[in-house]
């Protein structure tokens, strides 16, 4: 029997998120966390491509704006990475920066929760702090660069629905129990918490009958504690796949809510299938975040299609070619751009991902005197 199946059985029904948290995180059967014999789950022989992994161009705008952002505040940056993984990014963003790496990262922090990445991430980028929660690393003295790439996305979700009973609606919520041959199924019960209500209320959602949506109660104080940590003078740069309230919980957008399986680069209807064996995700509804950042007194920029954010910081003039180059171009040079159109094209990662912005102190004001597009003219 599955592992997972086999843990849902012994403890009974359990919530979405209990079960997500599991799926995911089992410290030895957890999509993320289980050792892996090759390749790691994220990555182009993984699940699913990111964007630090789709394409090093990423790498090569973020070491840009990095570069930019010490320049102006006349003193290198502590750099930290949420869900760093086995460090795609901060690999990339050591080759990108070369010799200039130390002039622009101060110190560099590696959290991930899996064991066997973070062996990796020590391994292969020996310069970088790596921690299990961005809370076992010391506070930074200086400017801040708070990093995240799809990790807000995999936080658990409750599931919840709108249904009828008798002549009311009431809300109801997804749980996940062991079917008795060997699977999971669906069962919908009253919600395991007021709290569920609570957020919905609080947020101005009013869910239509028969709508299904997925809630993260936690995200607003988890990410409370990481702009906390940041202290008064950073940036924060998150890419995920999102929307603010009112879009994320349309009834004619998302009935059906957004929760979805990745395995081998497709999606899986079934998400309680193969557990342990598939990516969960579900949109971060961004109000959450914003709402943080407002509580501690931060500055909000929006999130923004990644494609638009990246050709702001110079994306393709970094491509190859893409400095008014006139010798042809090499295959191998032809297969980066290829692989940059994933970052860049609208109709995949450059719409899809947001790039969501928010800073403090200095770092934000450095960030919007480079970032903000000067008047178009008369």
């Amino acid at each position: 029997m599955n592992p997972i199946v086999a843990e849902v059985e012994r403890r009974g029904r359990l919530t979405f998120a209990e079960f997500m948290a599991l799926a995911l995180y089992h410290p030895e059967h957890g999509f993320y966390t289980r050792r892996p014999a090759g390749a790691g789950p994220v990555g182009p022989e993984g699940a699913f491509l990111t964007a630090p992994t789709a394409s090093p161009l990423f790498a090569r705008v973020v070491a840009r704006l990095l570069e930019r952002l010490a320049a102006g505040l006349g003193e290198a940056v502590t750099l930290a990475e949420l869900g760093a993984g086995e460090g795609f990014l901060l690999r990339g963003l050591d080759q990108e920066l070369g010799a200039k790496r130390e002039a622009v990262i101060a110190r560099a922090i590696g959290v991930e929760t899996a064991t066997w990445a973070r062996e990796r991430l020590l391994a292969s980028c020996p310069w970088v702090e790596v921690g299990a929660r961005l809370a076992d690393s010391a506070r930074p003295s200086g400017p801040t660069v708070l990093f995240a790439s799809e990790f807000y996305d995999a936080l658990p979700v409750h599931r919840v629905t709108v249904r009828r009973e008798g002549d009311d609606l009431a809300l109801g919520e997804y749980f996940v129990e062991a079917d008795g041959s060997g699977g999971l199924r669906w069962q919908v019960g009253r919600p395991s918490s007021a709290e569920l209500e609570g957020y919905l209320a609080e947020h101005g959602i009013v869910l239509q009958e028969g709508q299904v949506a997925e809630i993260r109660p936690a995200a607003q104080a988890i990410h409370a504690e990481h702009l906390a940590w940041c202290g008064r003078n950073a940036l924060v740069l998150l890419v995920d796949y999102g929307y603010a309230a009112r879009q994320l919980y349309n009834p004619r957008g998302r009935r059906g809510g957004s929760l979805v399986g990745y395995r081998d680069h497709r999606p899986v209807a079934d998400v309680l299938a193969d557990p342990g064996e598939i990516d969960l995700t579900a949109h971060v509804n961004f109000d959450d975040l914003d709402l943080a950042a407002a509580d501690l007194g931060w500055e909000r920029g929006g999130a923004q299609p990644l494609g638009r954010f990246l050709a702001l910081h110079g994306a393709l003039e970094l491509l190859p070619g893409g400095a008014g180059r006139e010798t042809p171009l090499e295959p191998r040079e032809w297969a980066e751009v290829a692989a940059a159109r994933r970052l860049l094209s609208p109709a995949g990662m450059g719409t899809d991902l947001k790039a969501l912005l928010q800073g403090r102190g200095d770092a934000w004001g450095v960030y919007e005197g480079f970032a903000t597009p000067p008047p178009a003219e008369a």
